[in-house]
């Protein structure tokens, strides 16, 4: 197989004010696999809505939390030659599924080639797949039958190697058992699947999911969104924007002063639309914020604006190992013995959409740094 400021001036800002967003710095790790070899055995054995996928446990702890960046699935058939095929969507699961277990991440139409691992970058689609802890599940959901040959030749499926692995694979079933996942082995298959991912970690320098949210435009606060009722945004979500959901920012690393590996994170703005971070030192009417434009001001006091970045994906970050971003604790002017500080993401959304105004905001985010 081959692998193939208080009251804010931002409409003032101008486009030569603007930074391109520079993708993270973190390297990108993988492929991670639980296959051996390039497989040769193909499973002319789904229907629609089925299932094949790989169990990932091998990535270390200290990485998490991860951005899978791309996903490959090895696909062929029994004589080759075969037309490509489009299926439903690559899935991917926190955990291992069981039950009734929905994915956490799906992404469809992927146009499969016959006798190849096919790999998918799905970096920069939105939304993007964080994991925060091992294990997580990937695989393929199927659109097209294949359990069922034409003239005696089955069209191409998932490949298998050569030696199946108890605990590396599952099976969503539909029919011949009751409906559920099962272990591949089980269901005696005869390889592990064909699938690899590859990663890179959400903060270069480790340390995890940090900081609160606060200032939703959900719907859960004291002020609602400038046009609610209809504007709320998704659970955790600033007010909805013309992409129908709203941005959510949360930080990860590490908000030391003296060891600043601290990211912010903004996802669910209009696809490349520019996104200035800001901090301040005090939340907006005792963090439920004030109507602005589109959306909600969350931040007040001494604000300071961190840095302008152009989204990729509907996606944007600042901060540490970013391209040439200063590190937030020295942009923001944080004391060294450390401080509560407040944060939020004020983006362009220039379609006809809620008030006259061209602008939005996140929700807000505080971080409390420490020495």
């Amino acid at each position: 197989m081959r692998s193939a400021p208080s009251t804010f001036a931002f409409t003032a800002l101008t486009l030569a004010a603007l930074a391109r967003f520079t993708a993270a710095q973190c390297p990108e790790l993988g492929p991670v696999q639980n296959y051996t070899g390039a497989g040769t055995i193909t499973c002319p054995c789904f229907v629609p809505g089925e299932e094949a996928l790989a169990v990932f446990s091998q990535v270390p702890a200290a990485d998490f939390p991860i951005r899978i960046t791309k996903i490959a699935i090895g696909w062929g058939s029994q004589n080759g030659g075969a037309l490509p095929a489009v299926e439903d969507a690559l899935v991917v699961y926190n955990g291992i599924p069981s039950g009734g277990a929905s994915p956490a991440y799906m992404y469809f139409a992927p146009q499969l080639t016959d006798g190849f691992i096919n790999e998918f970058d799905i970096s920069t689609t939105a939304p993007q797949a964080v994991i925060n802890s091992g294990p997580f599940t990937v695989g393929l959901r199927f659109f097209n039958q294949v359990n069922v040959p034409s003239g005696g030749v089955y069209p191409p499926s998932t490949i298998e190697d050569n030696g199946c692995q108890s605990g590396k694979n599952r099976v969503k079933v539909l029919s011949g058992l009751p409906p559920g996942f099962y272990d591949g082995c089980f269901l005696g298959l005869s390889g592990d699947w064909v699938i690899h991912v590859k990663y890179e970690r959400v903060s270069c320098g480790g340390g995890g999911v940090i900081g609160t949210s606060f200032c939703l435009g959900d719907g859960s606060g004291a002020v609602l969104c400038p046009c609610d009722p209809g504007q709320s945004g998704n659970p955790g979500e600033g007010c909805a924007n013309s992409t129908g959901r709203g941005a959510r920012l949360g930080a990860s690393g590490i908000a030391s002063v003296s060891n600043d590996q601290a990211v912010l994170r903004v996802e669910g703005v209009p696809s490349v639309a520019s996104c200035l971070f800001f901090q301040g030192n005090a939340q907006q009417n005792g963090g439920n914020g004030a109507p602005f434009g589109d959306g909600l001001l969350c931040v007040t006091s001494n604000v300071i604006r961190l840095g302008t970045k152009n989204a990729a994906g509907g996606v944007a970050e600042y901060g540490y190992q970013i391209g040439a971003d200063i590190p937030i604790s020295i942009r923001g002017n944080v004391p060294a013995l450390g401080a509560t500080r407040h944060y939020q993401v004020w983006y362009r959304n220039a379609a006809v959409f809620c008030t006259a105004s061209t602008f939005n905001l996140s929700n807000g985010h505080t971080l409390q740094w420490v020495p």
